[in-house]
């Protein structure tokens, strides 16, 4: 138990809890631009897996602690906290392993580039495969300061974690080997990353403005699943929906599955949404579930200004252990099928395709929290981005404020005014340029204007890949060709 009381131990878990902080829910945004130099400093005192791990450790434990407020659903979820959080903690132990090797040759100006190309890497690796997770990405601490989160539109967002990284390596190095030019460094990268706010947005003749309605809801998730509260629930979103139309709109959006009800199965109530439809002239865009012979998915449906529906979009990343259990044929193997029947009985189907609804593309719930699905989405004509949510599992959670800070970055990634729309959460209205206009987590209704684009940003026609692919290239060069030079006797190059 000696590790318990190294001070690098404590400094690897002090600069987890920092970056935690400066996370959606707690918000001390500036933290982040220092929260990784007491893991440098760990790391240079016992370089290794176990300082990165136990940062990580600290920072998820701290910033997904919104898992457990799923508890009161399924107590089994205290156990497979821990084991989440050990999981996702995995890549910044790779970064721990990785940043000190060879540190005796590397310069820091190399140094700064290879640490800023590993937290690229372990957040993009974060998001790949069936347990891939769009939360807790460094760059979300910055969602409120839209001045300095515009490289989004041309790089994608993790090159906002390169800045942020890249401030915090050149402030270490500017600590340790006490040289001011290292702390201007620092200084030049955010003047930098500031100047893409003098970008301007891409002229598009198609503009044109939509009068959204947002119809914001706080149903209780126990209410919510409850069937025999349809007809209550069916009244009260009708009167939100009549709310509504006082406010002219050409669109108006409710929730995801925000009724107990495969709604375009029962007759009576998708009729009173239709007539919404064709009393307003507006059209309507709504969450629910949909049966086929093919299975049951999450969908989006799109109805026209008369009442019938003019297509629907299936979500295509379901939550894992949330929507689907992810390996389920290969644990029934094993025996676990009745055990994962008490769990989640039925997998929901996967949508085959990005396609916006007309001009709408509509990611659905975790699925926004990635940048791919809106990215494809405005690839494939998408002019405005509307995201329909039930947050209520969540209730009272950082959640919440989390998966809207995730709408900020799809917006200037894909230079798309984004709408979210949420049940149990935070719904609003962000511009193309991250700038939130209104938001809310309250049951009401709001009506704005909204620009519509069809111009579509670097990031959108190139996504993640060419930067990633650079940082991996930085990575695998800083890793493999340290310095062309060995250490000059009168200066060591140890960062």
């Amino acid at each position: 138990m000696n590790w318990i009381r190294r001070r690098e131990t404590w400094l690897s878990i002090g600069g987890g809890i920092l970056a935690a902080l400066s996370m959606p829910g707690f918000g001390v945004s500036p933290l982040v631009f220092v929260a990784l130099v007491p893991l440098f400093f760990a790391l240079t005192r016992r370089p290794g897996f176990g300082q990165g791990y136990l940062f990580g450790l600290a920072f998820f434990a701290v910033d997904v602690r919104w898992v457990l407020s799923l508890t009161r659903f399924n107590p089994l979820v205290a156990l497979g906290y821990p084991l989440l959080i050990a999981y996702l903690a995995i890549p910044f132990g790779l970064i721990g392993w990785l940043a000190m090797r060879r540190r005796d040759k590397i310069a820091p100006w190399k140094w700064i580039v290879l640490v800023s190309a590993l937290l690229v890497l372990a957040e993009f690796v974060r998001t790949v495969g069936p347990l891939g997770m769009g939360f807790s990405m460094l760059y979300e601490a910055l969602y409120r300061v839209p001045w300095l989160i515009q490289s989004a539109s041309i790089f994608g967002s993790w090159s906002i974690t390169a800045f942020v990284a890249a401030i915090n390596a050149a402030l270490y190095v500017a600590w340790r080997k006490k040289q001011i030019r290292y702390a201007l460094v620092a200084v030049g990268l955010f003047l930098a990353q500031a100047a893409f706010w003098l970008v301007p947005l891409a002229l598009d003749e198609a503009d044109h403005a939509l009068a959204v309605a947002a119809v914001s809801s706080n149903v209780d998730q126990q209410e919510k699943l409850d069937a025999r509260n349809l007809a209550a629930l069916t009244d009260r979103f009708i009167a939100l929906g009549e709310e509504a139309l006082e406010g002219n709109p050409d669109l108006i959006v409710f929730p995801e599955s925000f009724l107990p009800a495969y709604i375009l199965d029962v007759h009576t109530v998708f009729t009173q949404l239709a007539d919404l439809a064709t009393n307003g002239n507006a059209q309507l865009l709504f969450g629910t579930g949909t049966y086929r012979a093919s299975g049951i998915f999450n969908s989006t449906v799109l109805v026209d200004t008369d009442g019938r529906v003019v297509d629907r979009y299936d979500m295509v990343r379901p939550v894992p252990f949330g929507e689907y259990i992810p390996g389920r044929r290969l644990l029934e193997a094993f025996g676990l099928g009745a055990w994962l029947d008490t769990f989640l009985p039925i997998d929901l189907s996967r949508g085959d395709r990005y396609e916006p609804l007309e001009a709408f593309g509509t990611p659905i719930c975790f699925e926004s929290t990635f940048p791919t699905a809106s990215r494809r989405l405005t690839a494939a004509g998408a002019e405005l981005l509307v995201t329909l949510t039930n947050d209520a599992w969540f209730a009272g959670s950082s959640e919440l404020e989390t998966h809207f800070a995730t709408a900020v970055f799809r917006a200037v990634e894909n230079r798309r005014a984004t709408v979210q729309v949420a049940n149990g959460g935070i719904s609003g209205f962000v511009d193309r340029r991250g700038r939130i206009l209104w938001q809310t987590n309250l049951e009401t209704v709001s009506t704005r204007q909204v620009r519509l684009s069809s111009a579509h940003a670097p990031y959108t026609r190139y996504s993640d890949l060419p930067f990633v692919l650079l940082a991996l290239c930085a990575a695998l060069l800083a890793l493999v060709f340290p310095s062309c030079r060995r250490k000059r006797q009168t200066g060591a190059q140890d960062p």
